[in-house]
């Protein structure tokens, strides 16, 4: 009270006052909020007519991307679409422009051509099947300017072409998609591509499933075109082909028209392209078109790191390739599990840098190294478990171990892992690339490294992937994954059945991350913020107002 009186303010006053000021940081945000224009839902239904809003939607898809601003948010009700789409301006890295299917809903858009565009950056399309119907074109076409377009479970299947096909983009993800059915028969066979492109940059393609293609799963860059593209990594991927149950756009039951997971091509005057493959499965590289048939073909001018990666049922797992007229490439595979393929590791033309570490060679690898034309190639092979009688000459080291069938869990269901007491126990040497196993567990546990692409562990410290299988046929798995990447989004039936899988019928239920901060904040301040009334901004003045009439005489 003394102090009121002292400084001439009446009891309660500063009280007030401190309303007085939330209530001008409430008004400020709001009248910040009146004057950004964004996040606005439109709606598609088959069969509308109206201006885009929930009661009256649109008839067609490409009404909401004609009418979408920065921020908004297309829905799009349970249906058919036939109809080619294409990007009409730009979102922002804040404020994505978002196409998806409404909660629950299977929308699926079918058209002989182009189906989707992509000129615009920030685009999210979620959960919708695209279906191009086996146009003789690309199903998803993406260019320079589509910096950020986010694809997020989508299926994308039925293309003579590509399936989806990019230019040269910056910081593209294609997240838990089904990607499949990518056929060219012309000539008995034809490249058609899941993903391809030009000279991208950040490209990430992460817990998606890529299958029956008669080209490659992932094949950058064809053109190999300058300035090059790196920073792709993929991860908690599938990538198979096999023999087609049926015939299918040109090809015979049988036929096995796909060539390799992942084949790189670059340019040697670019910069060394730079390749992450992480908890990936690849399977069915045997039996096609081409000789030497891998599922990794690493060749050119790249620097390439593959971790925690599973290859079975395959001619070669990794096929690795040195100088050529576009330079050799440089390859590092570490945690890998390799079984039921004819070579686990062939090395071709005096390859400059490869390494093997830490990986388990398990059954019916009839040899586990092959070199052509690569007499003065001396592999950096350390940690390496084998399943057999004898270790080949490459794994000369002394932390390399051929073991039998007791050394493992269960190899029998190509399960790696080592039970207590195995012999690759503590026997490996310490190796800085490699400081986690294959389920995320820190190396060493004990005294030192274990042989191998498991790390035997016992409770707290065993990773989060500890417990998985170590990849077998039935499930295509990669370990069970270090941090939790591995995993598909949808089975895709068996190889060649034309199974579509089901990644579009499920809708996102609720709008995809804009990247908005979400903490608190001190103070005062615009932010981005969705459209209000007018009238809450009247409100708070009108309160304001109010709050200083109070005021003592």
């Amino acid at each position: 009270m003394a102090r009121a009186a002292l400084h001439g303010v009446r009891p309660g006053y500063a009280g007030l006052m401190r309303a007085w000021s939330v209530g001008s940081c409430f008004f400020v945000a709001l009248v910040c909020a009146t004057g950004v224009a964004h996040a606005k839902e439109w709606f598609v239904a088959p069969g509308g007519a109206g201006n885009g809003d929930s009661g009256s939607p649109f008839g067609k898809i490409q009404q909401g991307l004609d009418a979408a601003q920065p921020g908004d948010v297309i829905n799009v009700a349970a249906g058919t679409y036939a109809e080619s789409l294409k990007s009409a301006r730009n979102g922002t890295a804040q404020s994505p422009i978002t196409l998806r299917a409404a909660s629950g809903a299977k929308v699926e858009v079918s058209f002989a051509g182009v189906l989707l565009r992509v000129d615009h950056a920030y685009l999210v399309v979620e959960s919708l099947v695209l279906d191009g119907q086996y146009a003789n074109a690309d199903l998803v076409d993406v260019n320079d300017g589509a910096t950020g377009l986010v694809l997020r479970k989508t299926e994308i299947r039925r293309a003579t072409k590509d399936c989806v096909d990019m230019a040269g983009p910056a910081d593209v993800t294609i997240d838990q998609c089904l990607i499949h059915h990518c056929l060219n028969a012309t000539g008995g066979q034809t490249d058609a591509h899941g993903v391809t492109g030009g000279p991208v940059k950040n490209l990430t393609i992460r817990d998606t499933e890529i299958h029956t293609f008669s080209g490659d799963a992932i094949q950058f860059d064809p053109g190999r075109q300058l300035p090059g593209w790196t920073d792709i990594r993929v991860e908690g991927c599938k990538l198979w082909t096999g023999p087609l149950a049926q015939p299918e756009n040109g090809f015979a039951a049988g036929a096995v028209p796909g060539e390799n997971a992942i084949d790189t091509k670059t340019n040697a005057a670019a910069p060394r392209a730079k390749l992450t493959v992480v908890n990936t499965s690849a399977w069915g590289f045997r039996g096609g078109f081409i000789s030497n048939m891998a599922a990794f073909n690493l060749k050119e001018n790249i620097d390439a790191v593959l971790d925690r990666v599973t290859v079975f049922d395959s001619e070669i797992a990794f096929r690795t390739r040195g100088p050529g007229s576009n330079g050799g490439a440089w390859v590092r595979v570490q945690n890998a599990v390799v079984y039921d393929v004819d070579k686990a590791v062939r090395y071709e033309d005096d390859i400059a840098k490869l390494a093997v570490l830490n990986a388990t060679f398990g059954r019916d690898v009839l040899a586990a190294f092959q070199a052509a034309s690569s007499a003065a190639t001396k592999p950096d092979v350390r940690n390496l478990l084998v399943l057999g009688g004898a270790l080949p000459p490459q794994a000369a080291a002394a932390s390399n171990l051929a073991v039998t069938a007791s050394a493992f869990v269960d190899a029998t269901k190509d399960d790696y892992h080592l039970p207590a007491g195995s012999p690759a126990i503590d026997k490996g040497e310490s190796i800085a690339e490699v400081t986690l196993d294959r389920d995320g567990t820190a190396r060493p546990q004990a005294a030192g490294w274990d042989v191998g692409a498991y790390e035997a562990c016992e409770g707290a410290s065993c990773g989060p992937g500890s417990g998985g299988s170590g990849g077998s046929a039935a499930s295509g798995g990669a370990g069970g994954g270090a941090s939790g990447e591995g995993g598909s989004v949808a089975s895709g039936g068996a190889p060649g059945s034309g199974a579509t899988g089901g990644v579009g019928s499920g809708g996102s239920g609720g709008s995809s991350s804009s990247g908005a901060d979400s903490g608190d904040d001190a103070g005062c301040g615009c932010r981005a913020a969705p459209r209000s009334s007018s009238g809450l901004a009247w409100l708070a003045l009108s309160l304001l107002l109010a709050l200083r009439a109070r005021r003592p005489d």
